[in-house]
């Protein structure tokens, strides 16, 4: 066991939860290492991922020999890497995002370059020698109740327009003198969309990553039902008027239709959002979340770049499609208005406490 000498080392984003203090030593991994496990790694090539994003947020370049620490986890996407952590010991890995999750890639897109490799030096430990699993850091589950209400943005795939939607309706509540909080609950450690989301006007802003794991892909329903719990409530103790929730992927990904299918999840949502990049994925989403009863309030997205697009996508699902103007000019405000009008009328509507 050697002492850290955190000057030397470039650390992941992945790491933030976990004090400076508690990352004490480094050790040789002799077992198969777990999820969420720190690991210190040295820099052997240089492929897709050029940076790191640091504890902060802030982007580092990296270089073949630099010491970096990141978190052994699961990747699911489909326009870079599918990954997993490795089940027995290794010596050399792949980092799998720029927050520094590692693990081995199984599969990637076809215009992805190789991954960054690294060579794994060692686990990471507290001065009693035990490695560290960064989950044990995480956000404890609080107290709090409801308060004000609920967005969730889900969509068709990645890179179909969530974040963006999710930031145009932070602003448009900001503009309206709410407060507004946000979360990211699923996908994999990064703090871009966290960061747009504080950019926009939300606080408090926070993401999985802020109760232990570096990536969701492959958890179980508990551990998720864990994530949205304990994010939740930290988001309610700030009593937000609204509180807007993305969740990462498309609506078909494992963790996102696991989440989709809970009831947790659904007692305590008011509004839905849907993002697409056409008309045919805005069909699709639409039809599945109200053949399940979700309250959509309309479609958004990289479709609204598309006029074609949207006027045959609300021809069918007869469903606005609205465009970041038309969500910054108070439409979306509108429509949740009148939807929870509606929702009112017609069933009896029940918030639980998380």
């Amino acid at each position: 066991m050697q002492r850290l000498n955190h000057i030397t080392i470039k650390h992941g984003f992945t790491t933030h939860a976990v004090p400076f203090e508690a990352m004490a030593s480094y050790t040789p991994l002799t077992q198969a290492p777990r999820i969420d496990d720190l690991v210190l790694a040295e820099v052997l090539s240089i492929g897709k991922h050029t940076t790191i994003e640091g504890r902060t947020g802030a982007a580092m370049n990296i270089f073949p020999g630099d010491w970096i620490m990141g978190a052994f986890g699961n990747r699911y996407a489909t326009d870079q890497f599918e990954g997993y952590v490795p089940e027995q010991p290794i010596e050399v890995c792949d980092m799998l995002s720029v927050g520094g999750v590692c693990g081995q890639v199984a599969s990637a897109h076809k215009s992805m370059r190789t991954p960054t490799r690294l060579r794994v030096l060692d686990g990471v430990c507290d001065d009693q020698g035990q490695l560290i699993n960064q989950r044990s850091f995480g956000l404890p589950l609080r107290q709090s109740r409801p308060h004000g209400e609920l967005i969730l943005v889900v969509g068709a795939s990645m890179n179909s327009g969530k974040t963006t939607t999710v930031g145009a309706l932070i602003r448009a509540l900001r503009q309206a003198g709410q407060c507004v909080a946000a979360a990211k609950v699923t996908g994999t450690a990064a703090s871009k969309d966290c960061r747009f989301f504080m950019s926009c006007g939300a606080n408090p802003v926070l993401d999985f990553t802020d109760t232990g794991y570096p990536s969701t892909y492959m958890l179980s329903l508990d551990e998720l039902r864990s994530i949205y719990v304990t994010l939740l409530t930290h988001l309610r103790a700030a009593a937000p008027d609204y509180t807007v929730i993305e969740v990462a992927d498309g609506i078909f990904q494992r963790e996102t239709r696991m989440l989709l299918e809970s009831d947790f999840l659904r007692t305590t949502v008011d509004h839905v959002f849907f993002a697409a990049g056409d008309s045919l994925a805005a069909e699709c989403g639409v039809r599945y979340l109200r053949a399940n009863d979700w309250p959509l309030r309309a479609t958004s997205g990289v479709i609204t770049q598309i006029p074609l697009a949207v006027r045959e996508e609300e021809a069918v699902t007869k469903t606005p499609c609205l465009s970041i103007d038309q969500i910054l000019s108070g439409e979306a405000l509108n429509l949740m208005k009148m939807g929870l009008a509606l929702d009112w009328g017609n069933t009896t509507f029940v918030k639980q406490v998380a």
